[in-house]
């Protein structure tokens, strides 16, 4: 029910601190409309029922270097009182190479430049995060807890790049090298109040605060043709990323049929960074200093209330009203501050009909009004600067003007529960979008800087497919494997740019996942494997600007083999089928195009994992 924090991944979550995952295929007044596409909530156990001493090892090598993590958990219960600390550090490297082709041709498609360039990137970084919980529960219907969690990491890197020129202009460089250190530590904090009256209402008030402080260091030289130094640029960054938070609602159960639920939502955030960058050119004579300070506010204040309404043992209506506003601040020495309010109304209805006949077959569907706010980086007008900079590889910039994206979308989906288990379910969608994110690339003052803007209207419409069940389903004699498989079809279209491949950014075509779970032996040896598939294909991302990508094919097994009750080994295989990426980007302008090409390698990854329960 809270919105998961900046660069969370799912797998770094470690499954016995999960309760359940609920998927929401439209938004909820209660858990918030900036879901244009649904919600994925994932629910923390909140108290402890036994004590548990738990150590996992694992040690991953991929392209050469050897990288290992541990982790663990310790919980227990005493009285009212409960605890658990879940930790993990680990220790990473990598290795890899991509090799690019940058061709530029004049306005009646004649060569008059290319060149290739093959980058290359080692690194090593190590971090490591505590969250300790501790709930007091004071009768079975009001309990306090107090959670947190602390990270904190670092990173060396080497990055080095060298140009090969085939025909016309030399490129800027002959070779290149970038040299960056980071360290980071983040914190944050949450208090839950969780009452629940004698007559069924329960009230629940949460809140939080976090800080993120990150410091960076980069050096990037390059030397020309001429085996003369071109450019030396020094670069230090620090920001500090802090806020505060504030939720609570309130669930009415005295109408007979009905859950209300009523609550706000408050949070707010402050970035401020400082950028000390100076540069020197040795073969123009020229020094410059690039030092840049910002700071950007962001406040956001939803009001929410929502009603599920059992109408019939049968049948079920939902309808929830969401309104929420947003008002950024963002200010530096060398823009002016700037600040914008935006707010939208968010009416949701759903229905649920359950099928006659049938246990638990079900008919979905809903209609809502949803949006996507601009992250906090695409607000700040800073300039992000590469190292060489080209249209299909520009600097990049945010934009203090940019609005929200705003959405109505409609859901229809069947569910069908067989009685032998498993699942299988078909859903489609459509979207009505406006004020679309489009990230344009344009040349100011000689150089190529990409920012988001707000372009126009959009639809797009997909169908999703889903199954879940056993082999023994469609073969009686079979062993027991479990079986699973999703199919989605996505298509999409923006008004503001031409056909063909005007297609939201980012959008697959169609993507496929095929798996099985076979326990060989009960108990002891389970071996498994996924197979999925995503659509490559050409598109449009701007009005001067188009890709194209192949499509994806990944292949993963595992072996998962338990000694006893307590001790169990997972060894995985990940990208075995080790396909390498290829993909272009071309840009349109008026004295001809530029196409970058890269092909990315990719090398098979193998993990084992060792698990102790104590």
């Amino acid at each position: 029910g809270e919105r998961a924090p900046p660069g969370l991944t799912l797998d770094s979550i470690a499954p016995d601190m999960i309760e359940r995952i609920e998927i929401i295929r439209s938004a909820t007044a209660e858990y918030g409309t900036q879901a244009v596409a649904g919600t994925i909530n994932i629910v923390l156990r909140r108290t402890v029922s036994q004590r548990k001493r738990e150590v996992k090892i694992a040690v991953i090598t991929e392209n050469g270097e050897v990288g290992g993590s541990v982790s663990g958990q310790v919980s227990d219960r005493s009285g009212i009182l409960s605890h658990s600390v879940n930790f993990s550090a680990n220790r990473f490297a990598f290795r890899n190479g991509t090799v690019n082709e940058q061709v530029t041709l004049d306005p009646a498609g004649n060569l008059i430049q290319a060149y290739i360039s093959t980058p290359t990137g080692n690194g090593r970084g190590a971090n490591a995060n505590i969250a300790p919980r501790l709930n007091w529960a004071f009768d079975k219907g009001h309990s306090l807890s107090l959670d947190g969690v602390v990270v904190g990491g670092n990173f060396d890197g080497r990055f080095n790049d060298r140009f090969i020129s085939l025909t016309g202009a030399l490129p800027p460089y002959r070779t290149s090298q970038v040299l960056s250190d980071s360290k980071f530590v983040a914190a944050r904090g949450n208090l839950t109040w969780v009452r629940r009256f004698a007559d069924g209402d329960r009230a629940e008030a949460k809140l939080g605060l976090n800080v993120n402080n990150r410091e960076s260091r980069s050096n990037f030289i390059a030397i020309g043709f001429d085996d003369g130094l071109a450019i030396d640029r020094r670069t230090e960054n620090t920001f500090d990323d802090s806020g505060a938070t504030s939720t609570g609602k309130y669930s009415v159960a005295k109408i007979e049929g009905h859950s209300i639920v009523s609550g706000w939502d408050l949070a707010w955030n402050r970035r401020d960074e400082t950028r000390l960058q100076g540069e020197s050119r040795p073969r123009d004579g020229t020094r410059s200093i690039l030092d840049e300070s910002f700071a950007a506010t962001v406040t956001r204040l939803a009001l929410f209330s929502q009603d599920e309404w059992d109408v019939t043992q049968r049948f079920a209506v939902y309808v929830g009203l969401r309104w929420e506003g947003i008002q950024t601040r963002s200010e530096g020495n060398r823009f002016e501050g700037v600040s914008s309010n935006t707010s939208v109304w968010s009416p949701i209805a759903q229905a649920l009909w359950k099928v006659p006949g049938s246990q638990k077959d079900q008919v979905r569907a809903a209609i809502a009004r949803t949006y996507k706010a601009p992250a906090t980086h695409q607000l700040i007008p800073r300039r992000y600067f590469a190292p060489n900079n080209t249209a299909t590889t520009p600097d990049a910039s945010g934009n203090p003007n940019l609005k929200p994206e705003l959405s109505w979308g409609l859901d229809l989906a069947y569910e069908h529960y067989p009685a032998s288990g498993g699942n299988l379910s078909v859903s489609v969608y459509h979207r009505r979008l406006t004020d679309l994110f489009l990230t344009e690339t344009v040349l100011e003052d000689g150089l190529y800087i990409a920012r988001p803007t707000n372009r126009g209207r959009g639809t797009t419409h997909g169908i999703e497919l889903d199954a879940k069940g056993t082999l023994k389903q469609l073969f009686a004699a079979a062993p027991p494997v479990d079986l699973r498989g999703n199919f989605a079809f996505n298509d999409s279209k923006v008004d503001y740019l031409p056909e063909p491949g005007n297609r939201i950014a980012g959008q697959i075509r169609w993507s496929g996942t095929v798996g099985l779970d076979w326990k060989v032996t009960p108990d002891k040896l389970t071996i498994g494997s996924s197979y999925s598939a995503k659509a490559g294909g050409f598109y449009r991302s701007a009005l001067n600007q188009t890709g194209n990508a192949i499509a994806l094919r990944q292949l993963e097994a595992y072996v998962l083999y338990k000694f006893s009750p307590t001790l169990q080994l997972r060894v995985t295989g990940q990208e075995l089928l080790a396909r390498d990426y290829l993909g272009s980007l071309t840009y349109f302008e008026s004295t001809g195009s530029l196409t970058r090409t890269t092909v990315d390698p990719k090398h098979r990854r193998f993990t084992a994992l060792l698990e102790l329960k104590l």
